[in-house]
């Protein structure tokens, strides 16, 4: 990659992240990830009990599952645009907090109506459609919020504290607000609504307004969505192929991620013989020791890198799963499981600071975007790819295809890696706008 986006940045920015490294505290990054709690508990809460509402209205379990989908396609349209959005916003409350302030608010009204909205069917499409799309307008921004308050060197252990806030979310929402659900639906969504409002005083609360870790000079407004569209047409240009290589590693081996996710139930009742439940219980394993070692994956990633500790989890998660195909052991396959969420958190935790370096101090928020995007789509097709493979080789397919996108996304990320002929940590010192909007300019031209 040339070496321009190295040079452009100021002497200023460097004295100002030399002077925020002295005010760096991981307590305030506890306290901004109580965003992402508020993210995956009402996500939690909503792909829990959606499905089991609509089904009141529509018998095909296919067009349910269309209309759960609007969720990610909604996603995939917007992340990248309020991402862009995000980086070119200059007001009293900096890049971020002015898409939080005004889309929580509207989530949170949305996700109590929801089970007030159940009556009819086209009054809970048109309330879920409302939500999704007010939660993706907040969710880049929020989740943007880490980088922003953290030196790149920190970040992966800053994001381990992240994960494991959305996992406390996730935690709430089925110990808690789904054992409520028998009770009374509107309470569930009720609480779970005061907590989203909660969450949204303590991220106002606590984040700086200016963040230290990102460019606070005006910017120039633009059309968001044009330039995130030509944004990601400057991905296929030598300059910033690298970074595309790295967001289709992720993409990769997302697919192997949401494809087990979904697959494995089925695995579990036609080739292990278990029950429906503990086939699904047997995932928990899975999550519950990506939970337990997202710190200490974050530590590893701060000491040894966040690549090269990618690099450790997607070489042993495909391992794990060709070791799995023989074992017809409830309890051995638990136990494999829980090595293999050391793994995922080896390479996820850092997943997310890794882009974040990429967009270097005034592309952080299309970085993001771009994350969501890739990694969004890899859960959309995951099933599919997973599920195909089943039906060509038998159910251990599942496992075969999940080794071979893992082991597929451990060498994107490697070539990515050699491509970048940058240290992610330095472009994260970097200022690249000017790079980039050159480079915008070009793809705008030839359009």
């Amino acid at each position: 990659m040339d070496e321009g986006p190295l040079d452009n940045g100021s002497r200023q920015d460097d004295e100002n992240v030399g002077q925020a490294k002295n005010k760096f505290s991981f307590a305030k990054i506890w306290w901004i990830g109580f965003g992402f709690l508020g993210v995956q508990l009402a996500f939690t809460t909503y792909n829990a009990f959606l499905p089991l509402m609509y089904r009141a209205f529509i018998e095909s379990r296919a067009l349910i599952g269309l209309l759960m989908g609007t969720d990610n396609l909604i996603g995939l349209l917007l992340i990248p645009v309020v991402g862009a959005w995000s980086d070119r916003v200059n007001s009293p409350l900096g890049r971020r907090l002015p898409f939080v302030l005004v889309a929580l608010p509207v989530a949170a009204l949305t996700f109590f109506a929801i089970p007030f909205a159940s009556v009819m069917l086209w009054t809970l499409i048109i309330t879920e459609i409302l939500f999704t799309t007010a939660m993706h307008s907040y969710r880049g921004p929020v989740i943007s919020l880490m980088p922003d308050h953290t030196p790149p060197e920190k970040r992966s252990a800053s994001n381990g504290i992240i994960n494991l806030m959305g996992g406390v979310g996730t935690l709430i929402a089925f110990g808690g607000l789904s054992l409520i659900y028998d009770i009374d639906p509107r309470l569930t969504f009720g609480i779970g609504a005061v907590i989203l409002l909660l969450t949204l005083v303590i991220v106002f609360k606590k984040a700086d307004r200016h963040p230290p870790y990102i460019d606070n000079s005006p910017v120039e407004s633009k059309n968001p969505i044009l330039e995130a569209a030509r944004g990601i047409r400057v991905l296929f240009s030598p300059a910033y192929f690298g970074q595309f290589l790295v967001l289709a590693a992720m993409l990769s081996y997302f697919i192997g991620f949401a494809g087990l996710d979904a697959m494995f139930p089925i695995y579990g009742v036609e080739t292990l013989g278990l029950t429906e439940g503990r086939a699904a219980f047997i995932l928990t394993t899975f999550a519950g020791s990506f939970l337990v070692f997202a710190l200490l994956a974050g530590w590893i990633g701060t000491h040894v890198g966040k690549v090269p500790t990618m690099l450790l989890g997607l070489s042993i998660v495909p391992v794990l799963f060709l070791i799995a195909i023989p074992v017809r052991s409830p309890v051995i396959l638990g136990a494999i499981f829980v090595v293999a969420g050391f793994a995922w958190a080896l390479v996820n935790v850092q997943a997310m600071p890794l882009i974040a370096d990429l967009g270097g101090r005034d592309r952080v928020g299309f970085y993001v975007g771009l994350y969501y995007i890739f990694t969004m789509f890899g859960q959309m097709i995951g099933p599919f790819v997973l599920g195909s493979a089943m039906d060509l080789m038998g159910n251990h397919g599942m496992f075969v295809a999940g080794a071979v996108v893992y082991a597929l996304g451990f060498m994107l990320l490697r070539a990515g890696y050699k491509r970048l002929g940058a240290d992610p940590e330095e472009l994260a010192r970097s200022s690249q706008l000017d790079q980039f909007e050159a480079e915008v300019g070009e793809a705008a031209g030839g359009s």
